[in-house]
């Protein structure tokens, strides 16, 4: 009995930080075909995130009609702030944050999850003795930061309904705890 419940422990606060096993699904097996809206469409997210899906088998197709889900990016926020300054009151380092706003909905158009918003910070350190190997870190941690957002959408897919009917108020309201804990 308590060799079972230190192994559910364990697997627990594995997968709470975000380990898996290799090849695990992320993604629901049946989920079918998946748009992708957003005011730019050639965004590095977006490529992001089809390229992601194609690896779990989701088809990316270029309309709304011919999709059984949509998932709309909202809103894209990205901003850069010192973080900590030297004895010279020069930057010491950045503070990276990314901000996307998203909902999914179904072909028919009814809101399947409802507004979420993934969101990462980072923080970097500049050197302003090498600018050029401090802009190539900061290039790499923004795409770290978009492989995280990617992943947060991608998590929220699991939450959709195994019929495709939109969520009732209870089931809205748990998926927005879910949420709010990751």
């Amino acid at each position: 009995m308590i060799k079972n419940l230190l192994l559910a422990l364990a697997a627990l606060l594995i997968s709470s930080c975000g380990w898996q096993l290799r090849d695990a699904q992320i993604v629901p097996e049946n989920l079918g075909s998946l748009h992708l809206s957003a005011k730019d469409p050639h965004s590095a997210l977006i490529r992001e995130l089809t390229r992601s899906l194609n690896l779990y088998g989701v088809e990316v197709v270029a309309s709304a009609a011919d999709a059984r889900y949509s998932v709309v990016i909202v809103d894209f926020r990205r901003t850069r702030r010192t973080s900590t300054i030297n004895s010279s009151a020069r930057v010491a380092e950045y503070q990276l944050n990314e901000d996307v706003d998203f909902l999914i909905v179904s072909a028919d158009g009814s809101q399947l999850i409802p507004l979420s918003t993934a969101s990462v910070e980072r923080v970097y350190e500049f050197n302003e003795q090498d600018v050029l190997s401090s802009d190539n870190e900061e290039r790499l941690v923004k795409n770290a930061m978009r492989e995280e957002i990617v992943r947060q959408i991608l998590n929220r897919l699991r939450l959709l309904p195994p019929e495709a009917e939109p969520l009732s108020n209870d089931q809205a309201a748990a998926a927005q705890t879910v949420q709010t804990l990751q």
